[in-house]
Formats: structure tokens, C-alpha cells, sequence
């Protein structure tokens, strides 16, 4: 609140998003590149508690911020700031109650630019917490992910958080791929439209993807997977862009050239 310029400016975003809340302007424009991997953000929105509260009364509010917290960390997951979903929420005049409308939480994770959105409930017992929490997609209002979990007792809580951490990163690298195109080739390195915006690290792997041949068929057109022709390691990423070793190829590796994140079994970043 002492910083000024700050407020004016989260005063300002809010007024932004409530006024595209409410004309259902969404924040992505048709026609933009719509293969290369924007910044993934998550919005946690309608957290409940249930059950006994006693000595654990607003233990979702500290689960969440040390959650938030790591995932910022990770470079892969932007979450939405507390303060400034709660100023949108106040600009809209919305409650609980109105979060509890699936349609109008995910009308507000569309707003604030989230691909995911997190929601769910936490049963506060006496031996312990079941958390169950759910990621859905806003483009597509399916549920991507669902976790269940039982949590210890508060002193627990950086033991619960960094695991439940890994289980969402898991989630989204798994689900959500990093995509984009080869800008550039110089020798046997390639210079890649991703960066560490994106979550790209030194070691993310890639391939080069070929596109699946059309297949006309009775009046329809069939489209085959595509094929992996390279691959590709991240030896230096800046913020919008990436330099990448070519580790095989079966064919030359061009401009323009479609590139997915090798997903792997680890998930650590």
C-alpha cells in the first residue's frame, strides 16, 4: 500500500480485467501464433475449508502462499498474485458464493490470462488434513488434473507443499508441453522461439516435429500423428528465446521447423 506507483498500477489492471470480465473479451486475440507456448499461469480461486477448524482456521490461506510461492520459483508456473484476484473480485462485486459457479470461475481465470485454475477443498480433521484439488483447463473447462492427498499436521506443511509442488509441475509438463518453432540454424545449434519466460531451462529437451500427411478419405481428410525427426538440448536460455545443441537429426533441422518439449519421467526443474 506505501508504494504508490504499484497500486496505481494494480488499480488500473483491475479496472482492465473487470471491464473484459464483463464483455467477455478474452485476453488472447484470434489469429496470434497459436502452436508457441505462452506463459503458463494458474489462478487458485474458491478454496473451502471444511470440517473442524479450531487451530488450523485459515490453514488454506498458508498452504496456498508457500504453494505459490514454490511454483513461482519452478520458472515453469506463474500463479496470479493473492491481492490482485481479490481486488478484481471486489471491483466485480463477486463472493464466495458466486466462485462457487464453475462457469463464473472459469470466466475469471479466462480474464486473468490463466490456462489453469485451480480449485478445491481442504477437510480440516483432527488427525490430519484430505486436500483434494482440482486443475482445470480454461480454454477448455475440462478437468486436467485431480489430486487427492492426505496432509499431516502444520508442522508438515513444507513437506506437504513441496510434494503437492512436484505433482503440479508433473502435471504440466506432462499435459502441457512446451511448443514452438526453430527461428534459426547455425552449424550444429539452433536458436528456438522459447525462453525462460516460458519455464525453459538449461537441459529441456525438444523435438522437431514433421507434420502428419492428410489423408483424404471419403469426403473427409484424415491427419496422422506427427513424427519426430530431432532432438534438440537447451544449452543457454535468455528470456524470450533459447539456444539449443542438435543431439540427432533425420533430416536436416530448417527454419520455421515445429519443436515440442521431450516430456521425461522426471519432473524435477
Amino acid at each position: 500500500q506505501k508504494d504508490q506507483e504499484r497500486k496505481k498500477r494494480v488499480d488500473q489492471l483491475v479496472k482492465e480485467l473487470a471491464a473484459r470480465y464483463r464483455t467477455q473479451e478474452k485476453a488472447r486475440p484470434k489469429g496470434e501464433d497459436t502452436w508457441t507456448s505462452p506463459p503458463m499461469v494458474l489462478s487458485f480461486v474458491d478454496f473451502q475449508e471444511k470440517g473442524a477448524m479450531s487451530e488450523r482456521d485459515g490453514y488454506s490461506t498458508v498452504l496456498l502462499a508457500e504453494l505459490s510461492s514454490l511454483l513461482n520459483a519452478s520458472g515453469r508456473v506463474r500463479v496470479v498474485e493473492r491481492v490482485l484476484l481479490e481486488r478484481l473480485l471486489e471491483e466485480l462485486n463477486l463472493g464466495s458464493s458466486d466462485l462457487a459457479n464453475p462457469e463464473t470461475a472459469l470466466r475469471l481465470g479466462r480474464v486473468l490470462a490463466a490456462r489453469l485454475m485451480g480449485t478445491g477443498t481442504l477437510l480440516l480433521q483432527p488427525r490430519g488434513t484430505l486436500l483434494s484439488l482440482r486443475l482445470i483447463d480454461t480454454e477448455t473447462s475440462a478437468i486436467s488434473q485431480v489430486l487427492t492427498r492426505e496432509l499431516g499436521n502444520q508442522g508438515s506443511v513444507e513437506k506437504d507443499v513441496f510434494q503437492l509442488n512436484r505433482d503440479i509441475l508433473r502435471a504440466v509438463i506432462t499435459k502441457y508441453p512446451l511448443r514452438g518453432f526453430v527461428v534459426r540454424v547455425t552449424g550444429d545449434q539452433a536458436l528456438v522461439n522459447l525462453g525462460s519466460k516460458q519455464g525453459v531451462v538449461t537441459g529441456t529437451k525438444f523435438e522437431v516435429l514433421d507434420e502428419g500427411e492428410a489423408i483424404p478419405y471419403k469426403g473427409k481428410v484424415l491427419s496422422s500423428a506427427p513424427r519426430s525427426v530431432a532432438q534438440l538440448e537447451t544449452v543457454r536460455a535468455e528470456p524470450d528465446l533459447c539456444y539449443v545443441k542438435i543431439l540427432k537429426q533425420d533430416r536436416p533441422v530448417k527454419g520455421d521447423d515445429k519443436v515440442q518439449e521431450r516430456v521425461e519421467n522426471s519432473a524435477s526443474r
